[in-house]
């Protein structure tokens, strides 16, 4: 049997704490979670509102944009997603990095879901510009 000195039990406890959280992404968040592109692809302007798909959810989940302002969609997982709006599938298929954009034109609250993954829920609210 092996005795573990005290130091020895403390750091390898903060090891495996450490790659725990890595694991489930250390609790941070990142621009699209705040729905916001970082500009790290180039396909997407920094600071443009970004719906991210990834581990089989919209993040984020709810939006706010102005009438005529263009939301970028991008999924960022293997699985086939799509994006529909308020029950209409708007942008086909999308496989892992394709970006697909739309403005709305009219104030309101818009349901975005995808037709593969029925749990996949965001809303979009829209207002005046």
């Amino acid at each position: 049997m092996h005795r573990f000195t005290r130091p020895v039990l403390v750091a390898t406890l903060a090891v495996a704490a450490a790659l725990a959280l890595a694991a489930c992404g250390g609790g941070s968040s990142s621009s699209s979670d705040k729905g916001v592109a970082d500009g790290s692809d180039s396909r997407i302007p920094a600071g443009a509102p970004l719906i991210d798909q990834d581990k089989l959810q919209f993040n984020p989940s709810q939006l706010t944009v102005k009438v005529g302002e263009t939301v970028y969609f991008k999924n960022s997982e293997t699985a086939l997603h799509t994006v529909d709006i308020d029950g209409k599938n708007v942008s086909g298929n999308m496989k892992k990095n394709d970006v697909f954009t739309w403005v709305f034109q009219q104030p309101g609250s818009y349901k975005i879901t995808c037709d593969y993954h029925p749990q996949m829920k965001a809303t979009v609210t829209v207002t005046g510009s």
